[in-house]
């Protein structure tokens, strides 16, 4: 299970540090969109210890426009740059990537591993998982490649880490992000609700994978399913009577997803 979701059911959630001019529509529950003018929302960077360390990293996102503007990126919790700034999907001339920037000489390096075959106008899930001196990309779970130069070490191991960060730069592109998340390592899971699943706006429990369905890793998950229970029932009705049930019913072994 991860150890930090935002499904944007309320708004940018913990995303809430804003800046720049960017268009920010939280108009649609679980989701939200930047487009216009440079500017983003992102987990406050208010120093080194700020966001997260090593671990795994999702976006389930669609990227809209081919020129360079939208991205989903980790940007270093003491908000210094050039520094550690990791991008988890980025699009330039009809290309997305992922890239590993780092200072070298005082200025801006970077590397980068493209997605070549992905349409990203239509939603993915992107990964970016961060170990000591390597960062691995995937896409929909398939491995994109990795950069071992220029990684910088996590808060706990003398480093800074990361805050989660999305942004655009461009009136001709835009990013929708349907949920982020982020899974220490050693942690039990890693998954959040893949990306056919998070385009369909939980009104209802059958709108998400069947029971039995597996996170990134392989690792079974809870989530999805109580979050299609909170959409059918709360979000419909302000009824929370079935949370009773649900817990009793994951104890037991029984099948949440009917609940």
């Amino acid at each position: 299970m991860a150890d930090f979701v935002e499904s944007f059911d309320n708004g940018v959630g913990a995303l809430n540090h804003v800046w720049g001019n960017a268009n920010i529509d939280t108009s649609v529950r679980g989701q939200v969109t930047i487009s216009g003018a440079t500017g983003g929302i992102m987990e406050k960077p208010s120093g080194a210890s700020a966001g997260h360390g090593y671990g795994t990293y999702e976006v389930v996102a669609e990227l809209h426009g081919d020129t360079e503007g939208s991205a989903a990126l980790l940007w270093p919790g003491n908000d210094k740059w050039p520094g550690p700034e990791y991008d988890i999907v980025e699009v330039i001339h009809g290309r997305a990537y992922g890239a590993v920037h780092f200072e070298s000489g005082g200025g801006d390096r970077y590397n980068v591993v493209n997605f070549d075959g992905i349409d990203e106008s239509q939603v993915h899930t992107y990964t970016l998982d961060w170990q000591p001196g390597s960062i691995t990309y995937y896409v929909d779970g398939e491995r994109m490649g990795s950069v071992n130069e220029g990684i910088g070490a996590d808060y706990a191991n003398g480093g800074v880490n990361e805050v989660i960060g999305l942004m655009n730069r461009s009136h001709d592109t835009s990013i929708t992000v349907y949920e982020v998340s982020y899974t220490a390592s050693g942690a039990s899971g890693g998954g959040s609700r893949n990306a056919d699943n998070a385009v369909a706006q939980a009104d209802a429990q059958d709108s998400f994978v069947p029971a039995g369905e597996t996170s990134l890793d392989g690792q079974q998950s809870w989530w999805p399913a109580w979050e299609a229970a909170w959409n059918a029932h709360n979000y419909t009705d302000g009824n929370d009577d079935w949370q009773a049930e649900f817990w009793s019913t994951l104890a037991s072994g029984g099948d949440i997803w009917a609940v």
